[in-house]
């Protein structure tokens, strides 16, 4: 009787953790298509944004080939401005507490090197941006005279949305809209 019982009391044990064993994950949350921000291009030139889109550019070989090399050739005289801009351009300074301060507990403050941090910008700097903005100009005309005309509207809107400027349309952000964000009709730039 004490091994029936024993078997009974182990087969109720091995249940019990079966059934708590069995559980469901919540459904993974996702968000809706416009509520995320667009992706960069994933070779970091707006070019990159017609590469990544050749499916709904309907690129043909021979054009997705040239923009490749235009966009290789962009990359590469953007890097060497980034490299010059990541000289000259440093993060704001934050003034360093005093001795008597720190005694107090004051903390010294963190670089601020993350993208976007407020920098300390010069004229030599502010004529680097100005370069890579005209490289990047240069390459989109390239780029556009490339395609079809129908795939060059399309293409346009394509860089417009990421804001990127392009001749003719300028960028999303210059153009008014309405309070959902859509541009308001007939105020287009």
């Amino acid at each position: 009787m004490c091994y029936v019982t024993g078997m009974r009391l182990a087969a109720i044990l091995v249940a019990i953790s079966l059934v708590g064993a069995c559980h469901h994950d919540p459904q993974p949350m996702h968000p809706a298509p416009g509520d995320l921000p667009p992706l960069p291009p994933a070779s970091g030139t707006p070019i990159g944004y017609l590469i990544d889109a050749a499916h709904d550019l309907q690129l043909r070989d021979d054009q997705l080939k040239q923009l490749q090399d235009i966009d290789r050739s962009l990359a590469a005289r953007d890097a060497e401005i980034d490299t010059q801009l990541r000289q000259i351009e440093h993060p704001e300074e934050e003034q360093d507490p005093t001795p008597k301060e720190i005694k107090n507990g004051a903390k010294r403050p963190r670089h601020a090197y993350a993208p976007g941090a407020a920098v300390v910008t010069t004229a030599d700097s502010q004529k680097l941006h100005s370069i890579r903005d005209a490289n990047d100009r240069e390459a989109v005309k390239k780029a556009l005279a490339i395609l079809d005309p129908a795939q060059q509207d399309k293409a346009k809107s394509i860089l417009a949305d990421h804001d990127v400027e392009v001749p003719g349309v300028g960028k999303k952000n210059d153009r008014p809209t309405t309070d959902d964000g859509k541009p308001v009709p007939g105020l287009e730039p």
